[in-house]
């Protein structure tokens, strides 16, 4: 059936594109095919050529010329997604993976899949465009197809643009070849699921994403913030809390009704709901409490969309023990595919950098040695900062906590007095302080040592008094550790001769001891503020600021900053 031609996108595209005959919105046109028309090759031509296409949301795409080169050149620049002028099954297949994007956190808009569909639709029907048009489309299917499938592999933003030390880079696919074999062996679906990321966790949080704008749809209670409720008191709002805990996973929907009781079960709920957001778990409802229970559900949304995203930037290291600390939740996790507890090995947790000032960076390392009872080199900014003022105001501040002045930061090296040309060497640059083993070293009884270029190492603490604080961030960067001995354990666990008690010794000696892993282990410093534990989001505040500066850059649209 013939019908009028009813543009999609913008009438003016092909005068831009320098077009020889505009598409009229009024006189329908003879439809060509590819093989039969030279303005198929000149028009896709001229798009790779200028990397814009006046049709899409986003026109520009510098950064896939390449892939678009690749894609067309070897076909001396015809149509891939059309045969006989009308759409084969694989340009259907590619535009229902872009109306789909909204399930991987991605916004189908991006990818002007909508209007892509409809199209596709309308030309599938019958309407009549000429090769130029079909060109058009053609191209614009390709470039978001692209775009699509890079942002799924490794996401939109470069992570490097924020200060996250992951090089996505090694990481890319070779993209025109990836899209080159699905369109051939018509798999384009089966393609999107094997670059989505390999973490368990991907595939929880896509599932907690659904759940989450399922519950985003309902008029759920909110209990309205008010005086603090302790287990046993009355609460007029008891009836309102019990349907939100219960449609937030945390309360059984056949627990009893309490009335208006604060007590029994609901308070058991309320202390899971505590424990999913990085809050004491005493069961009172207090201001805290109060906030977490009342963030709107598309918050939450928007953070475990965040969250996908920045899951994309991860290396692939699933089939390898690994070592994850999440910053915003103080915690580390040793998972070991091997282990039946559901992959985790270890579990413990952590002290992180303060966000105001010593912030904990993430990045990609390998533990690659333990050293058992070490020194600890001060770094020149502490020495100088905070040591020398502590000295000037106290002669014996250094003695008095196990502190030495050294030339080098060697184990043999021989102590220096603190006399005032040494503390004036220090303050040049020339001297050292570094603190000896033992009950009062910074380190505790051993650091585990994954080089990098900030100098960030997991380390004991003598003071563990810190660990029993929901908030954790109180160190100068590094990431000290709640159960080191532990630590040691497990990473030294494929050598013997190193067991639980040697390792105790090494570790409550006056002496240093180094050894070396036989196998370095993956380790990833991370900054999300969500993950699924149990099938159950946990959520934690932005403490850095993080996600505020994702947002903003994907408020920025293509091309993302690079």
């Amino acid at each position: 059936m013939r019908i009028r031609l009813i543009c999609l996108f913008a009438a003016t595209a092909l005068l831009a594109l320098g077009a020889e005959t505009a598409i009229s919105q009024e006189t329908p046109v003879r439809t060509v095919a590819a093989t039969e028309d030279s303005t198929v090759s000149q028009t896709l031509r001229l798009l790779t050529e200028t990397t814009h296409h006046p049709y899409l949301k986003w026109p520009d795409y510098p950064h896939y010329q390449d892939e678009m080169e690749g894609l067309y050149e070897p076909g001396g620049y015809g149509l891939l997604w059309f045969e006989g002028g009308r759409p084969t099954p694989q340009a259907r297949s590619a535009v229902d993976a872009l109306l789909g994007a909204d399930m991987h956190a991605l916004n189908p808009e991006d990818y002007d899949a909508a209007r892509l569909g409809e199209l596709l639709a309308s030309i599938a029907d019958g309407m009549e465009v000429d090769g130029s048009e079909l060109a058009l489309v053609d191209a614009a299917i390709s470039v978001a197809f692209l775009r699509f499938l890079s942002d799924l592999h490794v996401g939109r933003v470069n992570p490097e643009n924020l200060s996250f030390g992951f090089n996505v880079e090694d990481r890319k696919l070779d993209l025109a070849t990836v899209v080159q074999a699905a369109i051939q062996h018509d798999q384009i679906l089966e393609t999107v699921a094997r670059v989505e990321p390999k973490f368990p966790q991907y595939d929880r949080m896509q599932e907690v994403l659904a759940e989450y704008r399922e519950l985003a749809t309902r008029e759920l209670p909110r209990p309205p913030d008010g005086a603090t409720v302790h287990p046993g008191d009355e609460y007029t709002a008891a009836g309102d809390l019990r349907t939100l805990l219960i449609a937030l996973g945390d309360l059984a929907a056949d627990a009893p009704p309490t009335g208006a009781a604060y007590e029994g079960e609901l308070v058991r709920a309320v202390e899971r709901f505590q424990a999913r957001h990085g809050l004491g778990t005493d069961g009172v409802i207090g201001k805290a409490t109060f906030a977490e229970l009342n963030t709107p559900i598309t918050d939450r949304v928007h953070q475990i969309e965040l969250g996908l995203e920045r899951l994309r930037w991860l290396p692939d290291v699933v089939d390898e023990p690994l070592a994850v600390v999440n910053v915003p939740a103080f915690e580390l996790w040793v998972l070991d595919p091997t282990h039946p507890d559901d992959r985790i090995a270890l579990n413990m947790r952590v002290v992180v950098g303060k966000a105001v000032s010593k912030q904990t960076p993430a990045f990609r390392g390998d533990i690659r040695y333990v050293e058992m009872s070490p020194y600890w080199n001060v770094p020149y900014s502490i020495a100088v900062n905070e040591l020398l003022p502590a000295l000037k105001k106290d002669p014996a501040y250094l003695e008095s906590h196990s502190m030495e002045i050294v030339r080098d930061f060697s184990w043999e090296a021989t102590p220096l007095p603190a006399t005032p040309d040494n503390v004036a060497a220090i303050r040049a640059g020339r001297l050292n302080i570094r603190q000896r083993p033992g009950g009062r070293n910074s380190l505790g009884p051993a650091k585990f040592i994954f080089p990098n270029a900030e100098a960030i190492y997991f380390h004991g603490t003598p003071a563990t008094q810190l660990f029993a604080r929901t908030r954790r961030d109180f160190s100068h960067g590094c990431i000290r550790l709640q159960d080191p001995q532990a630590m040691a354990e497990w990473v030294l666990r494929d050598q013997p001769e190193w067991t639980s008690e040697r390792i105790g010794n090494a570790m409550n000696s006056d002496r240093p001891t180094r050894v070396n892993l036989t196998l370095p282990l993956p380790v990833i410093i991370f900054y999300t503020t969500v993950l699924v534990d149990e099938a159950q989001p946990r959520f934690y505040d932005d403490i850095y600021g993080h996600d505020r500066a994702l947002e903003a850059a994907l408020q920025m649209g293509y091309p993302y900053p690079q």
